[in-house]
């Protein structure tokens, strides 16, 4: 097996990337993103607040809400 050293914020980009990564076609290939994350750790989750909804008036449009 390969050594690599990366920081944890270069770790944390890879644990983002993996994460993100598309599904592969191949059904044989489908647990690869999962194998490497039970490996490497999932990525930190972070949530933030979104923003307010606006309220328009759509009236002159013809739109009614």
């Amino acid at each position: 097996m390969t050594h690599i050293e990366l920081t944890e914020e270069e770790w944390e980009c890879v644990r983002v990337c993996v994460a993100n990564a598309p599904i592969p076609y191949d059904i044989t290939k489908k647990k690869i993103p999962g194998d490497i994350l039970a490996k490497i750790g999932q990525p930190k989750r972070e949530k933030h607040e979104g923003i307010a909804k606006v309220k328009y008036d759509l009236t002159p449009y013809g739109i009614y809400d």
